[in-house]
Order: C-alpha cells, then sequence, then structure tokens
C-alpha cells in the first residue's frame, strides 16, 4: 500500500525519472508529466495527494498550472509545490502568492525532496483528518437539528389548540422559546363548569428543561382528573418533580380552578410572576390590573414545601393574563428592565379582540427591549370570560 499519489511535472525528463525514482523507493506512487497541459490529463485519471512542479516549462508553465488547480474547487485542496532555478525570497513569495502551499528551489537533494514530500503529507494527514472529523460533527448537527425540530414540534403539541374555548372561556397564547424548545409550558383542563389552568417555567432551557416541562403538564393533568383543588395539585405536582428531577431542577408556576359558577378563581402561586387580573377587560374597557401573587415554593425543591391557596372574582368580561419572566426580565443596554410595574402599564389598556391583546403586549415588550431580543423563554397566555 503506497503513502500517496505525487505528481511530478517538468519539462526536463531526466529530472523527472530523479524525482520519480526517489519517491517511488519511499513508498508513493508517482504519476509524471512535462508541462501543466498534461498534468491535467494525467489528474483525470486520478487524483494526486500532492504536485511536485516546475515553475518554467514550455506550453503550460508552473505558475498557470497552480492558478488552475488551486482556482477550482474539485483541486484546490491538492497540497501543490513549486520548484523553481529561481533563488531569494521574491521568488518564494511570488510563489506562495500564486497559491502553492510550499516551494523548493533548484538544484536539490534527494534528502530534500523526501523530508519537505514527507512533512507535506503530514500535513496533508492532519488535514483529512480534520475534514473527516467536521464531516462527522456536520452529520452530529444535522441529526441533532433534526432531533431538536421533532422535540420542538412535539412540545408545541403539548400545548392547548388554537383558537380555544372551553366550558365558558376563551383563550389564546404567544409562545417564543428562547432555543427553539424550551421550558415554559401551560395547560387549560376543562371542568364541569369551569377549568383548571396551570401554567409553569422550568430551570434552564433546551431539551432537559422541555422534557421537565412535559413532566409537569403530565402531573398536573393527572392530578386533575383525580379530582381536588389547586393546593393538592400543587402539592402533588410538586412531590413528582422532587422525586423524578435532580436538586439544582425546578419550576415556578400558576395552578387555579376557574369556577364559572362561583364567578372565582382559587390559586396557588408557586413562586411564578403573579398574573395580572383585568376587570372588563375582555369587553376592551380599561381598567387597572390586579396582580394574583403567592408565597408558595417554587416546584420541586422540597418534596413536603406547603402551599397555600388564594383567591379572586372572575366574572363576566374579565380578563387574565398569565406570563413567564422572560417577558419582562430582558435587560436594555441602559441596564433597565421592563418589569412587573413596567407590564402592570402595558395591560391596562389592550384590545377587546385577545389575539390582537397578545400581539400588542409582544410588540410593546419588544419594543420597550429594542435592540435587545428575548434571551429567555416567553410565554404569554390571555384568557377571557365573554
Amino acid at each position: 500500500m503506497t503513502k500517496g499519489v505525487v505528481l511530478v511535472v517538468d519539462d526536463e525528463p531526466a529530472i523527472r525519472d530523479i524525482l520519480g525514482f526517489y519517491l517511488k523507493r519511499g513508498g508513493y506512487q508517482v504519476l509524471q508529466a512535462e508541462n501543466g497541459i498534461r498534468a491535467l490529463e494525467e489528474m483525470e485519471k486520478l487524483r494526486p495527494d500532492l504536485i511536485l512542479s516546475d515553475l518554467r516549462m514550455p506550453g503550460m508553465a508552473g505558475d498557470e498550472f497552480c492558478r488552475i488547480v488551486k482556482g477550482s474547487p474539485a483541486t484546490r485542496e491538492i497540497y501543490f509545490m513549486l520548484v523553481s532555478a529561481l533563488d531569494g525570497a521574491v521568488s518564494r513569495i511570488g510563489g506562495l502568492n500564486l497559491g502553492a502551499d510550499d516551494m523548493m528551489a533548484k538544484p536539490f537533494h534527494a534528502q530534500e525532496v523526501m523530508a519537505k514530500v514527507d512533512s507535506a503529507f503530514r500535513i496533508i494527514g492532519m488535514q483529512n483528518e480534520i475534514k473527516r472529523q467536521n464531516q462527522q460533527l456536520t452529520r452530529f448537527q444535522d441529526r441533532m437539528t433534526a432531533e431538536l425540530e421533532l422535540a420542538a414540534k412535539f412540545q408545541l403539541g403539548l400545548l392547548p389548540g388554537l383558537p380555544g374555548l372551553a366550558e365558558g372561556i376563551r383563550y389564546t397564547h404567544r409562545y417564543l422559546p428562547a432555543e427553539g424548545i424550551g421550558g415554559d409550558i401551560y395547560a387549560i383542563t376543562p371542568l364541569p363548569g369551569g377549568a383548571a389552568v396551570m401554567m409553569a417555567d422550568v430551570s434552564g432551557h433546551g431539551v432537559t428543561a422541555a422534557l421537565i416541562s412535559a413532566l409537569v403538564k403530565t402531573s398536573f393533568e393527572s392530578q386533575v382528573r383525580l379530582g381536588g383543588t389547586p393546593e393538592s395539585w400543587a402539592r402533588a405536582v410538586n412531590r413528582d418533580l422532587s422525586a423524578s428531577t435532580l436538586a439544582e431542577q425546578f419550576a415556578t408556576a400558576f395552578i387555579a380552578h376557574i369556577d364559572l359558577a362561583a364567578g372565582r378563581i382559587r390559586y396557588v402561586n408557586a413562586g411564578h410572576p403573579p398574573p395580572l387580573l383585568l376587570k372588563r377587560g375582555a369587553l376592551g374597557e380599561r381598567s387597572t390590573p390586579v396582580q394574583l401573587t403567592g408565597k408558595g415554593f417554587m416546584l420541586g425543591i422540597q418534596a413536603d414545601a406547603p402551599y397555600s391557596e388564594g383567591g379572586a372574582l372572575f366574572e363576566p368580561g374579565d380578563r387574565l393574563l398569565l406570563y413567564t419572566d422572560g417577558l419582562v426580565e430582558v435587560e436594555r443596554e441602559d441596564r433597565h428592565l421592563l418589569g412587573e410595574e413596567g407590564l402592570l402599564k402595558l395591560a391596562s389598556e389592550l384590545p377587546m379582540d385577545a389575539e390582537r391583546a397578545a400581539d400588542r403586549l409582544i410588540e410593546q415588550a419588544r419594543a420597550f427591549n429594542d435592540p435587545v431580543p428575548f434571551s429567555d423563554d416567553v410565554t404569554l397566555v390571555v384568557i377571557d370570560r365573554p
């Protein structure tokens, strides 16, 4: 097995023979040509790894031959060494400017030729290994991209369908993951005379956060089917998350029961940004938003953490805005944040149509942050009681 293929290009047969002799003895396969034209014909038969070419030749000189080889995408990676009787730095610099990878002066010694060829093949070997590793990395990245796209589609499938209508309420959402797939999730589960609502924000980003968010949603929906109250749902989801995740993984959450007959919301706020309740907001009337605050522990930190319920009226014409902290915690270039106070101002006057209201809030938040983009997952849910 040969070390590689070397194409020797020189108009003097004796030099071709001498170089060919030493190269073959060194373990290389040798091709020969008397000028650039014949060399190109040889290259169509067998692609060399290295070209040793004289500079001055009739028909097609080495400089033109070098430009052709280095100018073609199919051959530009072939290692090209010019051999020239011209001496001095000007000749060397001129040859390298043509695109040659190296130069060798005439007259040459056999040891010098073999040392340069062996050195060139070490470089060729390293380049081939880098290319091979880059190809593997590209294939891996392609697989990861495809898998992330599938995971993102799966995560979108976990969100309620839009437009949404459940037991006397209408809802819509805007979901903007920071990395294509994220840790935000929400659920609206119809119940007789109302609905169970959950919004959660899992720590971190990417696939791990998305998997945990799916666990939170599954646990919540399972508990709702068993009956109970927001407090019991929060306790159960917290136990599931504590048992299934690492110590540094947690989630904030807002868990609520909308009781249309009673005209009330009962909720647990587990360390989540407080949702905003807008009286008559679904009718397009301007109102001062009320924050649904709470002091519950984040989910997943302590298995037996206590939770307590809060409550508020939720009457016909009212609107509820749920969001994750990515909407309000973007730090602008002047180090200002929109924050909860800024969101209260934006939410005080929104269109009656829920779709337009959601779009306006996102647009206004972006305008406030400009030119800094959202850096965290952003989810906004608008729930109206007609």
